[in-house]
């Protein structure tokens, strides 16, 4: 019997390890909390309120460049440990997106530039890599 490896996942986007102040709004659920990592495809966050797996939740997070939060209208709970959980991002206006994009290449940039390309470009296209020894 061949049985599904639930603890692997890949993954085709980079995650960065950050400390983002965060809030959500779900249905029955608001929370506050911090983004430990994050990718153009969602964050894994600790709160100071539980969520349930599978939850919709409209998220906000505060990034470092910008005065605004960025908004995520939809995503949903992926997977939860405690006040740790995993948010996949479903819906974000194209504006957001390009605002999303714009951090995670400064992030990119940083660790470049400090020595650490421990990640690959956070690209839309599956595959890229990033090149080290630059």
């Amino acid at each position: 019997m061949h049985t599904l490896n639930k603890r692997f996942v890949h993954r085709i986007y980079s995650r960065f390890l950050v400390h983002f102040p965060m809030m959500y709004l779900g249905q029955t659920v608001t929370g506050q909390g911090i983004v430990l990592d994050l990718s153009l495809v969602g964050c894994q966050a600790l709160s100071n309120t539980p969520v349930s797996e599978s939850t919709p939740l409209s998220v906000r997070l505060a990034l470092p460049s910008y005065q605004e939060p960025l908004v995520i209208e939809r995503a949903t709970v992926k997977w939860v440990k405690g006040l740790e959980f995993g948010i996949a991002f479903e819906h974000h206006d194209e504006r957001e997106r390009v605002r999303l994009r714009e951090v995670l290449d400064e992030l990119l940039a940083s660790r470049r530039y400090s020595g650490l390309t421990t990640a690959a470009p956070h690209t839309d296209m599956p595959g890229s890599r990033l090149v080290t020894g630059l």
